[in-house]
């Protein structure tokens, strides 16, 4: 079975992958392959758009049945002093 690496920076990337684990070239294909295998799968572009446009119609929703909080004034937490009431 043989694989015929066309891309320069992928061949760089094995060697240097090979030279760090002091392993040959198929080991580091090994290694590199099995940890994108461990590392979970984003979702696709699309779907990713779609779910933060749910999140942000879900919050805006939310948003809009919380009460208006009063403007915060500052002047009202400190006396002329400038102590906290």
């Amino acid at each position: 079975m043989a694989i015929n690496i066309k891309n320069e920076r992928a061949v760089d990337a094995i060697k240097r992958l090979a030279a760090r684990y002091d392993v040959g070239y198929t080991a580091a294909i090994e290694i590199a392959a099995e940890a994108a295998l461990q590392t979970p799968n984003p979702p696709p572009p699309d779907e990713a758009a779609q779910s933060l446009g749910r999140v942000a119609r879900i919050a805006a929703e939310y948003r809009a049945h919380l009460p208006q909080a009063p403007a915060f004034d500052s002047d009202a937490l400190y006396d002329d002093a400038g102590l906290y009431r």
